[in-house]
């Protein structure tokens, strides 16, 4: 119901301060609207910040399109996936504009996608260079090139002195009147809720759903996930859209891997074996399920996105999911390959570093140590024979230089041989969800009957368009292209008052 005062009014009111939503505000204030982000969490980023910053991006519109139709699997409107294709094909000159503007260059990270779908082999991948610019954000610990990127998106909103910025300042509800059209939002700014008037239309980027374990009971099949993403991440703009008559889509798809907990910390750690599997990378571990049995490729092509999908297996013998959490085993020569997790939180509350030979986290507890096999197996609870005959197992695996079992890369196995034995439990990680609301080719959020819900609009995470398989660096993409194709058109709405 339209309330008979509003406190604040705009043209165009963007949720949430990620990629998407700075640029959802940039484009909408070039366009000539007046703009403001309402920012959950005490400061900006969320989980683009946490990205590994590059950008995912074809060559050609026609095999950028057949690779997307490949990994979305008929999940995901045509339509859409067309405007996204040539979004990917147009955006490195966008991202080489936004960059240059404020003083960066961009270069090519990688060559190819994730898969060897057809298309992938024209496909690549950009991210921003780092200069002595960028000076890094004081709250955000561990990240890398996406807090470079960030640096970039944070300068062009900067540069826009008239596009208000709000953190501290979740978004409640939406406003709509007796058509059901979205006319403003309901804010709430130092413990008081404001009517914010919405005169063209309201864009939703408040990502996902990983930190509200009511919607991740409802729709994910594996249970006792954790997350890594910021712990705004509460599916606030997903429940919104609901309430004003939006369907969903993906619900059940993530993006996420495997890794650990922490005492007095909220938020997962992952491993550190990030981004696109490397060939000849040698991870020291091999994971176990709770009666010592190996189970999976610790090594995907994707580790942080399907790696998780193991975990999922539910045994109803014994009516629960044996895998969760499953083990990481791995010797002493192992622990001395380099750190096995790479902390990454974006929230001034929490911090944790993690040593480069895993030895202070031993003395934590969190790695268990052991002189034999047989007292490690003891001291989990794991049956000491099997657990002696997968490791048997996996040591003529690598003598033989091939896995057997699970095809694991012969370049990333490594023994468990040299005593003391290690092991971690592993849980599965949430990088962050996928679904949320369906929008369509402008970012109009839909009805369960395909129709727009007037001026609503949304982009990034919250209801991505990746469907079945995910592109690694996709949504970093998505978030500039969906912000971007939603900002104008909210900008170029007629005002409704």
């Amino acid at each position: 119901m339209v309330p008979e005062r509003w406190d604040l009014e705009y043209d165009v009111v963007v949720a949430g301060y990620g990629y998407a939503g700075g640029m959802a505000a940039i484009t909408a204030h070039d366009a000539g609207a007046r703009v403001a982000i309402f920012e959950k969490m005490a400061h900006f980023g969320g989980n683009s910040m946490l990205s590994g910053g590059s950008c995912a991006v074809g060559t050609e519109y026609e095999p950028t399109l057949a690779y997307l139709e490949r990994t979305c699997a008929d999940a995901t409107d045509r339509e859409v996936l067309e405007t996204f294709a040539r979004g990917m094909v147009e955006f490195p000159g966008t991202l080489a504009r936004l960059a240059g503007e404020v003083g960066f260059e961009t270069v090519v990270s990688r060559r190819g996608a994730t898969y060897p779908f057809p298309g992938a082999d024209q496909m690549f991948a950009v991210r921003v260079t780092r200069n002595e610019t960028y000076k890094g954000f004081p709250w955000a610990k561990g990240i890398k090139a996406g807090g470079t990127l960030f640096w970039v998106l944070a300068e062009q909103v900067n540069r826009r002195p008239q596009i208000e910025v709000c953190c501290n300042a979740p978004v409640r509800d939406l406003v709509t009147d007796g058509n059901g059209a979205v006319v403003g939002l309901v804010v709430e700014i130092e413990g008081q809720r404001l009517n914010v008037l919405a005169r063209r239309a309201v864009v939703l980027c408040t990502g996902g759903f990983e930190h509200n374990q009511r919607l991740r009971s409802h729709y994910l099949q594996i249970q006792r996930t954790v997350a890594m993403s910021p712990l705004g991440h509460t599916g606030d703009g997903i429940l919104m859209a609901q309430k004003a008559g939006a369907a969903l889509w993906h619900m059940w798809h993530l993006h996420g891997g495997y890794g650990f907990q922490v005492p007095d910390l909220p938020i997962a750690i992952r491993h550190s074996f990030e981004g696109y599997r490397e060939e000849n990378r040698r991870m020291p571990w091999i994971a176990v399920d709770r009666f010592g049995r190996r189970f999976m490729d610790e090594y995907p092509p994707a580790p942080q996105d399907t790696g998780i999908r193991a975990l999922e297996y539910y045994d109803p013998d014994i009516q629960d999911y044996p895998r969760i959490p499953c083990y990481l085993v791995f010797d002493e020569e192992g622990r001395r390959l380099g750190p096995i997790a790479h902390p990454k939180i974006n929230d001034d509350r929490y911090s944790l570093e993690w040593s480069e030979d895993n030895l202070a986290e031993v003395e934590r507890g969190y790695i268990t140590r052991a002189d034999t096999l047989e007292e490690l197996s003891e001291g989990l609870g794991i049956p000491g024979e099997t657990l002696l005959e997968t490791v048997e197992r996996w040591n003529a695996n690598c003598r033989l230089g091939r896995d057997r079992d699970y095809r694991r890369p012969v370049g990333t196995m490594v023994p468990v041989k040299t005593p003391p034995f290690y092991c971690i439990a592993a849980w599965p990680v949430i990088t962050n969800t996928q679904g949320g609301p369906v929008h369509n080719a402008r970012q109009q959020v839909l009805d369960p009957y395909g129709q727009p819900i007037l001026r609503l609009y949304k982009a990034g995470e919250m209801g991505s368009l990746f469907g079945h398989l995910y592109l690694l660096a996709g949504n970093l993409t998505e978030c500039f292209v969906g912000g971007e194709i939603a900002g104008r058109n909210a900008a170029a709405e007629r005002p409704w008052c």
